[in-house]
């Protein structure tokens, strides 16, 4: 936590944060303060109260043009933003490791699997079935980088991370392998998805491509560095040689795929990258880009360990296939299937999906 004055409430200014985040994403305080659950005057006040302490403007605001963030405001905003993603592969070690130690004194001997993972249904839904069985699952979303980076560090168990096919995957997959060795580890197979643009039903502005989404007139909303869908579509604008500048909202950024498609279904965006599952749960339409791959990588040397024997079993049950197979876009054919690294090696150089 941020603490910008000893006598300050506890989480007060990460409340400020996060308010000024959203009037910075959104332009507009009234749904800023929607999305943390405070009325509108309530985040005035908070935000006159700043104001007063520091001496300075915290948000601008314009007849007809809604409201931004000063350039004093949006440093703080860039700051803290900067600042947590530093840490937060650190923050989620220490977490998984303090987890651990609670559980150990609290449950003696229970089986506990620890999984650090890019954001999915599947494996949300795969976590509950295990947790149905009485397995303790501590599940931890992350970035697909990150989640490769906590297993390289010992972190976790296994990190769930997803990869698309042909030359767009072999640019995804050698950023993978930095971390991930054919020696030290194994992969289990989980599904294959669908990833694309998720916008509002009936596609309003009719966008097809990537290409689209650099007009004047389309709101993009992005995800977070470090998350695949964020590789892939950086490398999907290089593709159509596109820069960053070109889109309008590539700074805007969320975590989840859910969090997007819920900005889009509010009208806070007109378009984001993510999977179509999420797109259909929040009534938007979709438009298919790419295929992919999610995996589970793991140490070779846990691979007869309890946890991930679990694990594997979980993808490669039934149940798991029945649930994952239900949500659109997705193919849970061959899931729990293991893998080498040097198997996905192959198949990248193959060109094969």
């Amino acid at each position: 936590m941020w603490r910008f004055t000893p006598e300050s409430a506890p989480n007060e200014e990460t409340r400020l944060i996060a308010l000024l985040d959203g009037i910075g994403r959104t332009g507009s305080i009234a749904a800023a303060a929607r999305a943390l659950g405070m009325s509108y005057r309530h985040a005035w006040g908070r935000i006159d109260r700043w104001q007063a302490h520091f001496g300075r403007e915290l948000v601008e605001s314009g007849r007809g043009s809604g409201s931004r963030l000063s350039p004093f405001a949006a440093q703080l905003v860039t700051l803290d933003a900067q600042v947590r993603r530093r840490l937060e592969p650190q923050l989620a070690a220490a977490d998984l490791e303090m987890a651990e130690i609670l559980a150990g004194r609290q449950r003696g001997g229970t089986l506990r699997l620890r999984l650090v993972a890019s954001h999915d249904l599947a494996i949300a839904s795969m976590a509950e079935l295990m947790r149905a069985k009485g397995n303790e699952v501590d599940l931890h979303f992350r970035g697909s980088l990150e989640a490769v980076a906590a297993l390289a560090d010992g972190a976790c168990d296994a990190a769930g991370f997803h990869c698309p096919g042909g030359d767009l995957g072999r640019r995804v997959w050698g950023q993978y392998r930095r971390q991930l060795s054919a020696r030290k580890h194994q992969l289990l197979r989980v599904c294959n998805r669908v990833q694309g643009l998720m916008v509002p039903a009936g596609n309003p502005k009719r966008l097809r491509d990537v290409r689209d989404l650099a007009r004047m007139d389309v709101r993009f909303l992005n995800r977070q560095p470090g998350a695949g869908t964020r590789m892939v579509f950086d490398l999907l604008l290089q593709q159509h040689g596109l820069k960053p500048s070109d889109i309008r909202g590539y700074t805007s950024e969320e975590h989840t795929h859910a969090a997007v498609a819920a900005l889009i279904a509010g009208g806070e965006a007109d378009a984001g990258l993510g999977i179509e599952a999420a797109a259909r749960r929040f009534r938007l339409d979709f438009v298919p880009l790419i295929e992919e791959a999610y995996y589970f990588g793991f140490p070779r040397k846990a691979a007869h360990s309890p946890e991930i024997v679990g694990l594997a079993e979980a993808l490669a049950s039934e149940e798991f296939r029945r649930a994952a197979g239900a949500l659109p876009g997705y193919d849970a054919t061959g899931s729990g299937e293991r893998l080498s690294v040097l198997a996905v090696d192959k198949v990248l150089q193959e060109g094969e999906p």
